[in-house]
């Protein structure tokens, strides 16, 4: 299997160089090349072709959510991975609807920093978990605008689809899931698949915020 390309940008050298230095012990992943104004960003992710843009939110020129948005329209292939200080609720909800696919802060460690870009790789969404509430909170502010949606019932969902979507909302991953319930990633992700199918959704972060909404979080 051929490495994952990964373009990183960001607009303070330190946290490039370190980032990279971080990635390198990876074999599984390579950079490809590095951007630290907003403006250059499509021009160089266009050129290097990266599988995964680490992106950081506050950037000089065009900032990261409109970034995502036109990454997402001129190469609907590439994946958006968000790294950030920025811990804004409002932030997360707008650069996931603007095509993201994760949001990490700058604190995580390593070994999380290196799962969500393989995730993200893969078309799995990845948010990190303390991150997740204050992306509901949005949402679940925006349910008086929003017409309701059919109760889970409706779905035709199973028992072990119920326990995944659960897995799903606190965060899991498809690996972690596996170990959970003693079954094999493949059948996860064929799960995930179905789920996805039967609930007309896009990615995992639409089921986890139905989730919550209807309450399906085992206490």
């Amino acid at each position: 299997m051929s490495a994952v390309k990964v373009m990183i940008v960001d607009d303070h050298p330190l946290v490039r160089q370190g980032l990279k230095q971080i990635l390198s012990f990876q074999e599984e992943l390579e950079i490809v090349g590095e951007a630290q104004h907003g403006d250059e960003v499509v021009e160089r992710a266009l050129a290097l072709q990266p599988d995964v843009i680490l992106l950081d939110i506050n950037l000089p020129g065009k900032n990261g959510i409109e970034l995502t948005g036109e990454l997402k329209a001129k190469m609907p292939e590439v994946n958006v991975l968000v790294l950030t200080v920025d811990t804004e609720q409002v932030h997360v909800h707008k650069i996931i609807k603007a095509g993201a696919l994760g949001y990490l802060l700058k604190d995580v460690d390593p070994d999380t920093l290196t799962e969500a870009i393989k995730a993200v790789a893969r078309g799995d969404a990845y948010i990190q978990p303390c991150l997740l509430s204050r992306l509901l909170c949005e949402f679940r502010q925006m349910d008086d605008r929003e017409p309701q949606s059919l109760p889970p019932g409706q779905f035709g969902l199973t028992q072990r689809e119920l326990e995944i979507i659960n897995y799903i909302a606190c965060g899991q991953t498809n690996k972690e899931i596996a170990e959970k319930l003693f079954i094999s990633e493949k059948t996860v992700k064929n799960h995930v698949s179905s789920i996805l199918r039967k609930m007309a959704l896009d990615d995992r972060t639409q089921v986890a915020i139905y989730a919550y909404k209807k309450g399906l979080i085992a206490k």
